[in-house]
């Protein structure tokens, strides 16, 4: 099916404070935030002589063994699945991003053939995460798998969907929990009101990976000074082709409310910023005139 690639943007802010009198939220015990990802692989042209490795229906494939290993980013993903099953192409299909609770389902949008795909979180702790994933297609199972993923590190499930997309992929990636230092309290010990956005400047979303057809999913670490501002601002999780520079730039820009202690007194804190670029592709196109 023929798609145009419509623009999308949407931001989630997070807040996890750390800084003067506060605790360590207890996100780990909520969920995991988990970033998943369909690539379409497609084989090499016949004459140019190679041929493409089969994938057995459910296999799974672990790219690295940490982030700074190896596949730290889509387009390194796609690279290293195009040589390692010799395909011609390998393209992303969907990106798709959820903090799932224990024993939630969700489903992948997959945007090829007629796939269905989800992913269940089946348990997690603080260094891994156990996800549960149906594959179907045209209503009928071809593959469930399970698979227990490192926090932080990146698993990835292999079929095929015929001749709609002869080789896919689903990465499954879930965050590490996040925990930033927390400072012992002084004077003020009450319970801090946290942050609250009062202005925000909207993500300009690059043309080269619009082009290119790479979104993702970019968190921030800020520091929220006591007037508001966004005084430090670094990476977390990042995206290639200007992704994580375009939600950097915006932030920056950023005016909060700042945090204050039960006294009204305000505080410097730190708060995380989830940003997230998606292309909508499931939009068919429309017929030229």
């Amino acid at each position: 099916m023929t798609t145009k690639m419509r623009l999308g943007l949407l931001i989630l802010v997070t807040i996890s404070i750390a800084a003067c009198p506060f605790t360590a939220t207890a996100e780990e015990k909520e969920g995991v935030f988990t970033v998943f990802r369909v690539l379409v692989g497609k084989p090499a042209v016949a004459e140019s002589g190679g041929a493409s490795v089969l994938i057995v229906p459910g296999t799974v494939v672990m790219l690295g063994k940490s982030p700074e290993q190896d596949a730290t980013d889509v387009l390194q993903v796609m690279g290293k699945l195009k040589e390692a099953y010799r395909l011609g192409e390998v393209s992303l299909a969907s990106s798709f991003a959820r903090t799932l609770a224990a024993e939630q389902e969700v489903g992948v949008p997959a945007v090829v053939g007629d796939l269905e795909i989800r992913a269940t979180l089946l348990g997690f702790d603080a260094k891994q995460a156990t996800y549960g994933v149906s594959i179907k297609e045209r209503g009928t199972v071809v593959s469930e798998p399970r698979i227990t993923i490192p926090r932080g590190e990146r698993g990835i499930v292999g079929s095929r969907d015929g001749a709609a997309a002869p080789y896919f992929f689903l990465t499954v990636e879930p965050l590490k929990p996040f925990r930033a230092p927390v400072p012992k309290a002084e004077g003020d010990t009450g319970e801090i009101t946290p942050p609250k956005i009062a202005s925000k400047v909207t993500p300009v979303f690059p043309q080269q990976a619009r082009k290119a057809g790479i979104d993702g999913v970019v968190m921030l670490g800020c520091t929220i000074g006591t007037d508001g501002s966004v005084q430090e601002i670094q990476p977390v999780r990042s995206e290639p082709m200007g992704l994580t520079e375009a939600a950097m730039d915006a932030v920056r820009q950023w005016r909060y409310e700042p945090a204050r202690t039960a006294s009204g007194k305000p505080i410097a804190v730190f708060t995380t910023v989830t940003i997230s670029f998606l292309l909508d592709r499931s939009a068919p196109e429309k017929p030229k005139k």
